[in-house]
């Protein structure tokens, strides 16, 4: 079902695709109220950047203020809407959000025709050009984006890892308050799980779209089971086998619908690098 030709709206669709996947997600991690340490002044500074390579950009390939203002919108007010929204709709509004934002782009291009102005000689077809953009701009979502949407579903199940220990001294070294007679438990995010947990999520939801753009689907299972076994020691507790399983879960859920996308794409825009593999094995 390979696609013929295409158009240079579509091949322009694709660059802004990666150019707002790139701003959103390839720069920096932005915050989410999980109370863990941020440095505000490096991110307000990278947050600048990505809007002036936004809106920059974007007017560079398609000369249009209209898509250039909305991606400098949309970039600036994306990560202040993550943070202070409700903890339990962070996931769902991650995908509304790029939905709603692909949508306007799209429909924004086609129906006011709008060209490509800038060109770089390449070797390689538009059809390709188009394919490694999107499958880009995939990868950077799957990653990232994949984290917001866990971290949304752990928050709305409250299955974050968190620290619990006796009510002593604080920080200042004062002596906490807590009724007599009574040990108060004090509990905090645990920060250590929860980088540790992103790094293997996004290591997982990388093998696993890979996994289902290459067709092999029935390695789906190993690889959940390998990581299973690999943690197989903190599952006898039961709080750490919920934030695992919600976060496997939610993972598995992402990857196979992004490899799925990214699969159609290169079957329709460049068969052969998938004919290629599929001779391989």
């Amino acid at each position: 079902m390979a696609i013929t030709s295409i158009s240079e709206q579509f091949v322009l669709c694709s660059e802004l695709l990666v150019l707002w996947s790139f701003v959103s997600y390839g720069v920096s991690a932005d915050p989410l109220p999980d109370g863990n340490t941020f440095n505000w002044e490096i991110w307000r500074r990278l947050l600048v950047l990505r809007i002036i390579l936004a809106a920059g950009i974007s007017y560079l390939i398609g000369h249009s203020i209209v898509v250039s203002g909305w991606l400098a919108v949309f970039t600036a007010t994306q990560p202040w809407i993550r943070f202070r929204t409700q903890q339990q709709w962070t996931a769902e509004l991650e995908v509304l959000m790029t939905a709603f934002n692909l949508y306007f782009v799209f429909m924004f291009v086609k129906l006011h025709h709008l060209q490509m102005h800038a060109y770089i000689e390449v070797s390689i077809s538009q059809k390709h050009i188009s394919a490694i953009c999107i499958v880009a701009a995939i990868l950077l979502f799957v990653v990232r984006g994949g984290t917001y949407i866990v971290r949304g579903f752990l928050r709305k199940t409250e299955t974050l890892p968190i620290i619990r220990a006796k009510a002593g001294n604080g920080a200042d070294g004062k002596k906490e308050s807590i009724s007599p007679g009574q040990d108060a438990p004090v509990t905090k995010i645990d920060t250590a799980e929860i980088n540790r947990g992103r790094l293997i999520g996004n290591l997982e939801r990388l093998l696993l779209t890979i996994v289902v753009v290459a067709g092999s689907y029935a390695a789906l299972a190993f690889l959940v089971a390998a990581k299973g076994l690999v943690r197989s020691k903190e599952l006898e507790e039961r709080e750490f086998t919920e934030y695992f399983l919600v976060g496997s879960l939610c993972s598995v859920l992402v990857a196979p619908c992004a490899g799925l996308i990214m699969r159609y794409a290169l079957l329709s825009l460049w068969p052969e690098l998938l004919s290629l593999q599929m001779q391989g094995s």
